[in-house]
């Protein structure tokens, strides 16, 4: 298994969209493993 970390900068960055709870990356995901998928909408 790899261990991956998302750098500090990108955590801090700003979030916004629907049922998001949190107003970071960092705060919205927490401090447990997380698996994080990114989707790109070309729309």
């Amino acid at each position: 298994m790899m261990d991956t970390h998302i750098p500090e900068h990108i955590l801090t960055q700003p979030i916004e969209g629907l049922n998001l709870t949190a107003s970071t990356l960092g705060e919205q995901i927490g401090t447990t493993p997380t698996l994080l998928v990114f989707l790109r909408h070309f729309g």
